[in-house]
């Protein structure tokens, strides 16, 4: 009996998702259009002006408002520190050096995903400036970082590149539905060669 109830309950879930949710090719098909209309010379624009030294998630979001880097509308309540408050969007962020995007990255709370790329304090928040960490003592060693993350000395390894990151561009795009977000973001990663970005699974 039990059995059945929660078959119930799951075939309910997939018709309701299936009415609000488009299609594959509904989503993908509009992709090219989509990366076509983002203009990375004209809208892309300095992490440091926006989340530099002394800026916090509030005072963020309030300055990406009043320069229409990012609408009211957008936000919604996402939980981060302050609680379930509605200040945070979902989408899609390419960082952006020389109008060249090298990385691009989605999240939940994209504002507060930004500031823990550049003052994240460990490996697993600043991820960004970890993986970049990796390339960087590989380079210098000559030889892959064999051990654990947090046997990388963060400090030495991944501090500076976050001090990199904040000087770099950021680009958003507010994307809604979870399936559109989670592919268009491996499409971009593919068209534009981000080899920071991998998909591999854990």
């Amino acid at each position: 009996m039990l059995e059945k109830e929660i078959e119930n309950i799951i075939l309910e879930k997939i018709k309701v998702q299936l009415k609000i949710e488009k299609s594959f090719s509904d989503l993908v098909n509009n992709f090219d259009s989509m990366f076509a209309n983002i203009d990375f010379e004209k809208n892309s624009f300095s992490i440091s002006d926006y989340f530099g030294a002394g800026m916090g998630k509030a005072g963020a979001t309030s300055k990406l408002l009043a320069d229409n880097r990012i609408k009211e509308e957008w936000l919604r309540e996402y939980s981060f520190k302050e609680g379930n408050v509605k200040n945070d969007f979902k989408g899609l962020y390419f960082f952006v050096n020389d109008m060249r995007p090298f990385y691009v990255g989605i999240s939940k709370g994209v504002i507060g995903r930004i500031l823990q790329h550049i003052k994240g304090h460990s490996h697993n928040s600043a991820t960004l400036a970890y993986k970049i960490g990796l390339l960087k003592y590989e380079i210098i060693t000559g030889s892959k970082h064999s051990l654990t993350r947090k046997q990388l000395n963060f400090k030495n390894e991944v501090e500076p590149i976050k001090g990199f990151l904040s000087n770099q561009e950021v680009i958003f795009l507010h994307i809604e539905n979870d399936y559109e977000l989670y592919l268009f973001e491996v499409y971009c990663s593919m068209k534009l060669g981000t080899m920071l970005n991998n998909f591999e699974t854990h």
